[in-house]
């Protein structure tokens, strides 16, 4: 002991020393090593890439240090391919984070699509799980999971909930019973056709929204022919748009445009698509217009194409049926537990309703939770996302460097 400490001073100052060679070392493994002349001295050179904030950190601190050689490349993508994606969102949104990257990472130039699917992912969860009884189970499951297990699907579970309680209360429904608060809007099952109607309106709304990504996503990435001529381009939001806007007026009861103003809203935007490929080739000046091959066989390839297109359309829409259609499930699978426990005769069987909304919510919750996904990726991201990115990992941290 008397021994150690006489030596301590040396022996913590070795200790700082070996930290220090180690960390270089680290580093070093991932530089090129260079002679600079007749200096006999050796250089290492690292490439990479860093976030904006910290190079200008890093400009900083090496301004006075004749020995560090900084190069800040500005034809990045040129040289290095395409940067790498790092995804920041406020806290509240970062769990969402994980049903991105199940798709795929935005590409660099891409809008990141994690607000968007957590704002639209739990509203209609909300929508097909409308129960304030269970949905309070599922905030507080989710939280108390995500406080202490960190899990992300368990903080979407607990802001899911929120939703859920929050329709609930709209259709006047906790734990199953129908008849204990009144409806701040309307009962689905009171009201079939106007649930399923909305349901289709309100996908009809996401789907516009989702083009309206796209062109964003088009006009950063320098795609002007995508941006114009896609299905979810102008020409689609157009096409799309204009239909939509018939059915809100035929709905409501006013009057519909002339048909000659119709057809050619709907008809000359899908030429346009028709026409996509030689249109793109003619925008952004490519030396050959039409694909190579027959231009007959290039038409008929493009009709068939067009009319997926319209199909896709129309499914799409009609896809969203299955959000009203799950708020009507939630009431008719309350109801057969009711019926199991005999609560039309005044004295039901408190241990059947117990089960049975356990029951309910972790299947439905379970099948609501995937249908909600299926949206999402199918209806959604397959109109506007790519999710090409590649994730930006750090080889070291800026601590590491030092010593030399």
């Amino acid at each position: 002991e008397e021994l150690m400490n006489s030596r301590s001073a040396k022996l913590l100052g070795a200790r700082k020393r070996l930290e220090e060679l180690s960390n270089n070392f680290d580093v070093r493994k991932m530089a090129a090593r260079t002679d600079v002349g007749d200096t006999k001295e050796d250089y290492y050179i690292l490439c990479g890439w860093m976030g904006e904030a910290d190079v200008a950190a890093l400009l900083e601190e090496s301004k006075d240090d004749d020995r560090v050689f900084i190069v800040v490349e500005e034809d990045r993508e040129k040289f290095f391919g395409d940067p790498p994606t790092k995804l920041k969102n406020p806290g509240m949104f970062r769990p969402f984070e994980m049903f991105v990257e199940m798709y795929g990472l935005p590409a660099y130039n891409e809008m990141d699509p994690t607000i968007f699917i957590a704002l639209t992912y739990t509203f209609m969860f909300g929508v097909m799980f409308g129960d304030v009884g269970q949905g309070i189970c599922l905030v507080v499951g989710g939280f108390l999971l995500y406080r202490f297990k960190k899990m992300n699907l368990a903080a979407i579970i607990a802001v899911a909930g929120i939703w859920s309680t929050f329709f609930g209360f709209m259709y006047g429904s906790i734990f199953g019973f129908e008849d204990r608060i009144e409806p701040v809007w309307m009962r689905p099952l009171e009201n079939i056709m106007t649930t399923l109607m909305l349901a289709i309106g309100f996908g009809m709304g996401l789907i516009l929204i989702a083009m309206v990504i796209n062109i964003i996503n088009a006009i950063r990435a320098r795609e002007p022919g995508r941006m114009l001529f896609d299905q979810s381009g102008i020409a689609g939001i157009i096409c799309y748009g204009c239909v939509v806007l018939c059915i809100v007026l035929y709905a409501t009861g006013h009057p519909l445009p002339a048909t000659g103003i119709i057809g050619a809203a709907v008809g000359i935007p899908l030429v346009a698509i028709l026409l996509k490929e030689p249109l793109s080739n003619l925008l952004e000046r490519h030396r050959e217009v039409f694909p190579a091959g027959s231009k007959a066989m290039f038409f008929v390839e493009a009709l068939v194409e067009l009319f997926d297109v319209v199909l896709s359309y129309a499914t799409n829409s009609i896809s969203f049926v299955r959000v009203g259609a799950f708020a009507l499930s939630h009431a008719g699978m309350m109801g057969v537990v009711f019926t199991l426990a005999g609560y039309e005769s005044g004295s039901p069987n408190m241990v059947v309703v117990v089960l049975g909304n356990i029951l309910v919510a972790g299947l439905e919750g379970l099948v609501v939770g995937i249908q909600v996904l299926r949206l999402e990726y199918y209806e959604m991201f397959s109109r506007f996302y790519k999710g090409t990115g590649k994730p930006f990992v750090a080889a070291f941290k800026k601590k590491k460097l030092g010593g030399e």
